[in-house]
């Protein structure tokens, strides 16, 4: 018994380490991260991307950021995700906005983007499941950020980001390994 509660408090201990709590959200900020999801085969976006996009629409109205930049490529078809949700955005409302095309995950996104945001602070915008994740990648490249999300209970979504999590502790434990 003694041995299962060491376990489960090494598991919990390990999971904190790597996923920290989401840094609070501290005034404006001059760019948001929106994190893109692949489309449909036909182009369309799919609900995920669509509930981050209402997300990012809601921020920009209460003010929360200045600059929009959506980050995605073409990852499971010819269809770009940050075009696609740009246009999805501007038909509704008009804001500024920036496309990084290139990412194919979640790591790439924090990359691609640096380039556009530098070092100035950015709230992510993603789904529930994902932001902390996306916040313990962000914290490897931008130093001021925080997140906002939309709730996410699919099944499917939470196993395919429990999968996801324990990639990334791998990852990152084999780096300090070599």
């Amino acid at each position: 018994m003694i041995l299962l509660l060491l376990l489960v408090l090494l598991c919990v201990l390990i999971y904190e380490h790597y996923f920290p709590p989401i840094p609070k959200q501290k005034g404006v900020y001059p760019y948001a991260l929106l994190l893109g999801c692949p489309c449909h085969d036909d182009g369309r976006l799919c609900t995920s991307a669509k509930k981050r996009c209402q997300r990012a629409i809601e921020a920009y109205q209460n003010h929360e950021f200045e600059t929009l930049v959506i980050t995605g490529g073409a990852v499971k078809n010819q269809y770009t995700e940050s075009l696609a949700m740009k246009d999805y955005i501007l038909k509704q409302c008009q804001m500024p906005i920036l496309c990084e095309t290139q990412s194919k995950n979640t790591w790439e996104n924090m990359v691609y983007s640096k380039k556009i945001i530098q070092d100035h602070p950015v709230l992510i915008i993603t789904s529930g499941t994902h932001a902390r994740r996306a916040c313990a990648i962000a914290k490897k490249h931008f130093h001021q950020h925080s997140a906002i999300w939309y709730p996410e209970h699919r099944p499917k979504h939470i196993l395919r980001e429990i999968a996801s999590r324990l990639l990334y502790i791998k990852i990152e434990l084999k780096k300090r390994l070599h």
